[in-house]
């Protein structure tokens, strides 16, 4: 089963986690770490902790946002284990796409897996002036 770990700055994974349970229920194969400004442990020690009992192979760690504090120091965790896959921007498509897949994903999968993530991005406004813009009343 793959195993995904949501790292971030303060509590935004967690939020992400619990509403992708809603959506397709809790595994228990998804984790959730935080960065606080007062933290007790470095996050890149709470991701090292959890990967020793969790292993390293099917590991997809999502960070927030790439050359944050959060991935700047979990890319070092990437760089000493190469089977982990390590991504920033972290989305709920993104994140519900991985834990929904069974088995190994290959890259072809994953690099469509990051293209439909990134597709989900919308300017609503500019497709209902661009709907609008064509004449059509059918919103």
């Amino acid at each position: 089963m793959n195993k995904i770990i949501l790292a971030s700055h303060g509590e935004f994974s967690q939020g992400l986690k619990q509403t992708v349970s809603m959506i397709i229920g809790d595994e228990g194969n998804i984790f959730a770490l935080s960065a606080f400004r007062d933290e007790d442990e470095p996050i890149k020690n709470q991701v090292e902790r959890l990967l020793e009992t969790t292993g390293y192979e099917d590991v997809y760690i999502l960070t927030d946002i790439f050359g944050g504090s959060v991935n700047n120091d979990l890319l070092t965790i990437q760089q000493k284990h190469p089977e982990l896959h390590l991504f920033a921007g972290m989305n709920l498509p993104l994140v519900i796409s991985i834990a929904t897949q069974t088995g190994r994903i290959d890259s072809d999968q994953l690099a469509n897996i990051l293209e439909d993530s990134r597709r989900g991005m919308i300017d609503c406004k500019q497709l209902l002036a661009e709907k609008i813009n064509i004449g059509g009343d059918d919103l």
